[in-house]
């Protein structure tokens, strides 16, 4: 772990471009993007880790990428970011998928206006899908198919975790959304990077979706936390898009620093 926060570390000070790349070179995407190559201050970094692991399907997959295409064209997420102290927000989204892998969607990028929206919207439409051929792969034999397969959550934190702490773009405060419709049942307790987060002053939002039983009250326990934290359920997968319109703009609110009376 110490080994690969240190590649990570030395990545960004390197200043390499930000490519989708695997868990061990995930520092290469803690960048700007070409539209901002210079650091600036932001109200508030949004790091968003999308599942894509065995359990999603090919259409839950296509859900999830609609959603947060909407989400960031949302005109209430927009006007809040323009009532800001710095009317800006660092921008940044990865999947994360069964086996520990990890892919940049988004790198880092300013949201600011309607066109820096519709560019990261444009990602979203057009992110590469995962490769189904090998679906159920990295399903041990203790699973069953019902069972949802490998799901990390903890890693999947932790990528946020870092992700955050080497962000390009200095804020006041740091927000790690995890899209997921399972429970973590590979690796560590997710509640240990949680707290960890938390006390590095990160708050963990949720969104989950689908009608596994106790799915809420597991990540109430062990994966959202933080200041302002949250959590959104989505009965029905089809709803996911819809859904994902409000939430973005609902990070904003506990996001953003209230401007000084004056």
């Amino acid at each position: 772990m110490l080994f690969r926060r240190l590649i990570f570390i030395l990545f960004v000070l390197a200043g390499m471009a930000a490519t989708p790349l695997s868990a061990q070179d995930l520092g290469a995407a803690a960048l700007a993007s070409r539209d901002h190559p210079r650091l600036r201050n932001t109200d508030f970094n949004l790091i968003t880790a999308i599942d894509v692991s065995d359990s999603i399907t090919r259409h839950d997959e296509w859900l999830e990428y609609s959603g947060l295409a909407r989400g960031v064209l949302d005109p209430t997420f927009l006007r809040r970011i323009t009532e800001g102290l710095e009317q800006r927000i660092g921008f940044m989204a990865y999947t994360w998928s069964s086996g520990g892998r990890f892919e940049v969607v988004v790198p880092w990028t300013v949201i600011a206006t309607r066109a820096d929206a519709e560019r990261v919207a444009a990602l979203f439409d057009n992110a590469p899908r995962m490769d189904r051929s090998s679906y159920g792969s990295y399903l041990p034999s203790r699973f069953s198919r019902a069972q949802a397969g490998m799901t990390d959550i903890a890693e999947a934190l932790q990528a946020g975790v870092d992700f955050s702490l080497s962000a390009p773009f200095a804020a006041r405060r740091s927000v790690i959304n995890i899209l997921s419709n399972g429970v973590d049942n590979n690796g560590k307790n997710p509640a240990v990077i949680r707290d960890q987060a938390i006390s590095l002053g990160i708050t963990i939002n949720g969104v989950i979706f689908g009608d596994r039983e106790g799915l809420p009250d597991y990540f109430r326990s062990n994966v959202v936390g933080g200041p302002g934290a949250f959590l959104m359920t989505v009965q029905e997968p089809a709803d996911l898009p819809k859904a994902m319109e409000k939430k973005f703009w609902q990070d904003m609110i506990a996001g953003l620093p209230v401007p000084a009376a004056g």
